[in-house]
């Protein structure tokens, strides 16, 4: 297994100020792992999304899209896709609405790609239901047009300046709308993370990795400052159990 760094000083003795955003704290993640590490972090995560209904946002979202869309098909991009949890729940939403959707999962993790198409066979997802990509989501390039963007967890791993150019790319990528869903930082919703993976028996990482999380997220306020910057009108919205959305519906 690969050293995990300690946490510093600071990190384990003082209390976090809960105030400010910390996007200098690491995820062990984000860092030099292996693949078998990265599987059991990823799939314990997985675990917490489905138990907070961590994919609900991205489906509702997508409801509204698809009233004022009609039958047209729609190319759904999720950047930042992990190991596609949040695409699989979207592709068996679809099939059971009978919804024409087109999915692609873009992550520079070589990892993801790798675990997402193991997952799609273990779970009985055809093999092309979804193009997964290994690439930055900024530089991808995509063989049709991209009508809704969407990210799960994935902007609390940005800097601010990142943040905003996403948001941006969103914007002027996404034809039909995009969603970005993920953590709102806040110490409650840290609590009760924590006692959630402790009753659930998370791995090491999981538990590291979501407390980090949360105090690398943003609040709704932090939210409207970065929409400004980009220059983007989107709604900000608390969804609940230490989640919000931005999102922006172009129809």
């Amino acid at each position: 297994m690969a050293e995990i760094p300690a946490m510093r000083s600071d990190e384990t003795k003082s209390a976090p100020d809960w105030s400010r955003r910390a996007p200098e704290m690491q995820e062990w993640m984000d860092g030099p792992c292996t693949y078998a590490e990265y599987s059991q972090a990823a799939l314990g995560l997985e675990q917490v999304n489905r138990l907070t209904l961590g994919y609900r946002p991205a489906r509702r979202f997508l409801e509204r899209v698809t009233e004022r869309a009609g039958d047209a098909q729609l190319h759904v991009v999720d950047a930042g896709c992990g190991h596609g949890d949040g695409l699989r729940a979207i592709y068996r939403w679809a099939q059971r609405k009978n919804i024409p959707l087109r999915l692609t999962g873009v992550d520079l993790n070589p990892f993801a790609a790798q675990l997402a198409r193991e997952c799609d066979r273990s779970v009985g997802v055809p093999a092309g239901s979804i193009t997964w990509i290994t690439a930055d989501a900024f530089a991808a390039k995509f063989d049709s047009p991209v009508d809704v963007a969407i990210s799960s967890l994935f902007t609390h791993h940005l800097t601010d300046t990142a943040i905003v150019a996403l948001l941006r790319w969103n914007e002027a990528t996404a034809r039909v709308g995009w969603l970005v869903n993920d953590l709102r930082r806040s110490a409650r919703a840290a609590m009760g993370f924590k006692w959630l993976t402790r009753a659930v028996g998370s791995c090491a990482m999981v538990k590291h990795d979501g407390a980090v999380s949360f105090r690398r997220a943003l609040t709704m306020e932090e939210w409207s400052e970065r929409c400004e910057q980009a220059g983007v009108d989107a709604r900000v919205v608390d969804v609940g159990l230490g989640r919000l959305c931005v999102q922006r519906l172009k129809l």
